[in-house]
């Protein structure tokens, strides 16, 4: 069986997210760092996002791709059976759902709001999201992608969500999450029980920025539910776990 492609970042949450669903499911991949000299072979998509899903034909070529990850979640529960993040039970799976949309649509604030608002979090991500691409990224293209992307971020806050009236609102929602979380982890393993399901990743991905790269992000975890951040980095590889 040829493997799948995910092309992506790991300063992505939505990469990350998606790596860990495969890795999780013991699904073959191979991970392309978007924009490296391994990132070829893929079909266009229509909006030219990460992560990308590329899936290949008989002889390994990449014929198909797609964007957005729960959509790529849903395609590859109809293609691959085993180790299923799906609740069976509808009631149980529509909670799923909607823990999933939260991380990525709610949680997803807090993540771009402690990563370009606070200026020492901007500076650290402006220097080292550019060389995602290739640690030998020429020092002229470095300084011109560090500006580029940390101008272009911090210019989209407010169209995100992080303006002055909501800032106080997101940075208490995001310790909000972290304390329920901290009471839940101390009783089981998982979001929905004793195995993961894709609210568990939906939230892992926000959260593998927030509690291990933008700095204001990771101090208020640290002080406020190390359960969390340990949980976090555990998340990132689950292929060793044996579900029920």
């Amino acid at each position: 069986m040829h493997p799948l492609a995910l092309v992506g970042n790991t300063g992505s949450p939505y990469s990350r997210k998606m790596r860990a669903v495969l890795r999780y499911r013991h699904i073959p991949f191979r991970w392309l760092p978007k924009g490296s000299r391994w990132h070829t072979g893929i079909p266009k998509v229509n909006v030219p996002i990460i992560p990308v899903l590329a899936f290949p034909d008989e002889s390994g070529t990449y014929v198909e791709a797609m964007t957005d990850s729960s959509p790529q979640i849903m395609v590859l529960e109809e293609r691959y059976k085993d180790r299923s993040i799906i609740p069976l039970d509808p009631v149980i799976a529509f909670l799923d759902h909607l823990i999933e949309d939260y991380a990525d649509e709610w949680v997803t604030k807090a993540m771009y709001h402690y990563r370009w608002h606070p200026p020492e979090a901007r500076d650290k991500a402006g220097k080292l999201l550019p060389l995602q691409s290739g640690v030998n990224l020429p020092e002229d293209d470095w300084n011109q992608m560090r500006d580029w992307i940390t101008t272009r971020q911090v210019d989209r806050l407010s169209l995100v969500g992080s303006t002055p009236t909501t800032v106080p609102i997101i940075e208490a929602s995001y310790q909000r999450l972290l304390e329920i979380l901290d009471a839940h982890l101390r009783t089981t393993e998982f979001i929905l029980g004793g195995r993961p399901s894709r609210c568990d990743f939906g939230l892992f991905g926000q959260l593998s920025q927030l509690t291990w790269f933008d700095t204001e992000g990771v101090d208020v975890a640290v002080e406020v539910s190390p359960r969390t951040v340990t949980w976090v980095e555990r998340a990132d590889d689950l292929s060793w776990f044996e579900p029920a």
